[in-house]
Order: structure tokens, then C-alpha cells, then sequence
């Protein structure tokens, strides 16, 4: 047992070295609150944890001005304790206010759980699925035609091709690794697009990695423990680069969390993402708005994030041990 363990440990960090080596990335949306949208960083988080899980996370972005658009994500997860395993299912897409912008995707999730060492483990997933995405680029809003002064929109001295559509097959893979106070998570999406229609034209690969440690500052029982959570996010395509370290609060029911977002694209952006998060119990609620830093996006009024999720625990443990989380998950 202990040889498949470590055959498929190093069968993991073989195919993601060799994804990062080949491949070409594009922009790709993502939540400032990572924890909204945790499968969005890495497949293999579908078999971390005891809880069957669903949820649901919307993004209202630049809702200060014409073409803002709106990312909606939800999901499913289904722990299988007996086999070490989860499986799940994950919709989400986007569509701007103009319609310069319209994804629609579904994927399929599976994911291994396994101990490395008595305090190690590590989680490998899989990932296949749909995307189907239209893009009127007339309709696209670039940082540089906003106006500083007003937030007005300008025109781009640069013609565009009208429409561009496509559909086709799309597949993921990722691992974390992680002891009860690190985790580190991988991520690569769209590794391969078996091109339906528009061959023209595909939907390239996108990096995520994200990384995390937990600081206990009190509590003795589980209800009065809390915890500073450092956390840094990255992301890498080939048009756009994100990076956001941040801290997050964890205790008392309560989530608080606030973050600095760099992220390259048309131009450079910078943002300070404020949010909170509530523990029901079985139901978690969690809100931010994300404060643009620079004179033009400002007239943006920033963004907005807003998601739920409603847990079911699980008696049965996991066969490869006793469960390790990061309180963010």
C-alpha cells in the first residue's frame, strides 16, 4: 500500500510538471474570495474534508460602468470515505452587461485522498467537461478607454473582429498537499480543448496555485478556537497575471478576511479586497467588495462578491486517516 501511495504521489507531480512545461495559458476569471470557489483553484479539493457539500458564488464586476459583467459559479461535492475519494460537479460562467462576454461551462470532478505520513496528505483530481463561450470583442471594455475623471467609456482606436464563438471538450488537473496548519494547491484548467465548432479558435490553459498557513491565537474547544490564516493566491495565463497575499480571521463562527490584488492584463490593476464570512453550522454565508486602487478604476464602484453553502456531515472518516483542513475550507 504504501509503494501505490508513493507511485501515485510522484504519477502527480510528474503530470503537473509536465503540464506547467507545455502550456499556454489565457486570462481567466477568479474570485477574490478564493474559498468561494475552492474546486475554481484545484480539482483535487473535491476529496478533501468529511463534508458533502453545496454551493453557490456570484461576482458583480465593474458595476460602475456600461460593459461590467456578472461570474456566477455553483457546485456540488460528494464525499466516498470507503474509497479515499470525492466526486462532483461544477457550473459556472459569466455574461457582461452589453453581452460583450457569455461562458457557459459544466465539469465532472474526481478526486484521491491519501496519507503521505501520519501528519501529511495529499489530495490528486481530475477534472472533464464543457465550455461553450461567445465574445463580441465590439463590446469589450479595456481599462484604457475608461476616463479617469468621470468613469465615462471611450472608444478603442483598434478594429475588432465581430463575434467569436466556440464549443468543445475541456479537462483539469490539480493536487494539494497539506498538514492540519499548511496547505499548498495547484490547479491547471482547459489542459486540452477538443474544439467542437469555431476551429478557429480554442480556450487555452490557466495556472492556479494557492497557498496557506494557520496561526492558532486561542481557544481551547473546538467552538471558541481561532486562528489567523496568511494566505497567498497566483494566478498565471498568457494575457493576464494575478498575485493577492492576504490575511484571513477565523473564529467564533466568523470569517473576516482582507487581501491586496495585483493583477497585469490591459494594464496594471491593484485592489483591496475586504470580506466576512458566517458559520451557521450546516449554512455559511459570505460577502466582499473588492476597492480599486487606481484613478481610473475607481468609477468602477469596484466589485462585489456574495455566496452560500450548506454542509452535510459525514460520520463515516476518511480510511487514510483522521481529516486535515485549513479553517478557510
Amino acid at each position: 500500500m504504501i509503494s501505490i501511495t508513493k507511485a501515485m504521489f510522484r504519477l502527480a507531480i510528474i503530470l503537473i510538471m509536465t503540464c506547467i512545461a507545455g502550456m499556454t495559458a489565457a486570462q481567466e476569471y477568479n474570485f477574490a474570495q478564493y474559498y468561494l470557489d475552492k474546486l475554481g483553484i484545484s480539482p483535487a479539493f473535491v476529496s478533501v474534508g468529511d463534508y458533502n457539500e453545496v454551493g453557490f458564488a456570484m461576482r458583480s464586476q465593474w458595476p460602475g460602468v456600461d460593459g461590467g459583467f456578472k461570474i456566477y459559479m455553483a457546485e456540488y461535492q460528494q464525499k466516498l470515505p470507503t474509497y479515499s475519494s470525492g466526486i462532483g460537479m461544477r457550473v459556472y460562467g459569466d455574461i457582461g452587461d452589453k453581452s460583450a462576454f457569455s461562458t457557459t461551462c459544466a465539469d465532472l470532478l474526481y478526486g484521491y485522498d491519501f496519507g503521505i505520513t501520519d501528519n501529511l496528505k495529499c489530495s490528486f483530481g481530475l477534472s472533464a467537461g464543457f465550455v461553450g463561450r461567445s465574445i463580441r470583442q465590439e463590446n469589450m471594455v479595456y481599462y484604457s478607454m475608461i476616463d479617469p475623471l468621470d468613469g465615462s467609456v471611450g472608444s478603442l482606436n483598434e478594429k475588432l473582429t465581430s463575434v467569436v464563438e466556440y464549443r468543445g471538450m475541456t479537462f483539469g488537473v490539480g493536487t494539494a498537499i497539506y498538514t492540519k496548519e499548511t496547505m499548498v494547491a495547484i490547479g491547471l484548467h482547459r489542459l486540452a480543448n477538443l474544439v467542437l465548432t469555431g476551429a478557429s479558435n480554442y480556450s487555452p490553459s490557466v495556472l492556479s496555485v494557492m497557498a496557506n498557513h494557520k496561526f492558532k491565537i486561542g481557544g481551547t474547544e473546538h467552538k471558541l478556537e481561532q486562528f489567523i490564516v496568511p494566505t497567498l493566491c497566483y494566478s498565471h495565463s498568457r494575457y493576464a497575471d494575478m498575485i493577492m497575499p492576504g490575511v484571513y480571521y477565523s473564529g467564533y463562527r466568523l470569517l473576516l478576511s482582507m487581501a491586496f490584488r495585483m493583477e497585469k492584463a490591459d494594464k496594471m490593476a491593484t485592489s483591496v479586497v475586504l470580506g466576512a464570512g458566517f458559520d451557521f453550522g450546516k449554512v455559511e454565508l459570505s460577502i466582499g467588495h473588492e476597492m480599486e486602487t487606481s484613478a481610473v478604476l475607481r468609477q468602477t464602484c469596484g466589485s462585489y462578491e456574495v455566496g452560500c453553502k450548506y454542509k452535510f456531515e459525514k460520520t463515516e472518516k476518511n480510511r487514510s486517516g483522521k481529516t486535515i483542513l485549513c479553517p478557510a475550507f
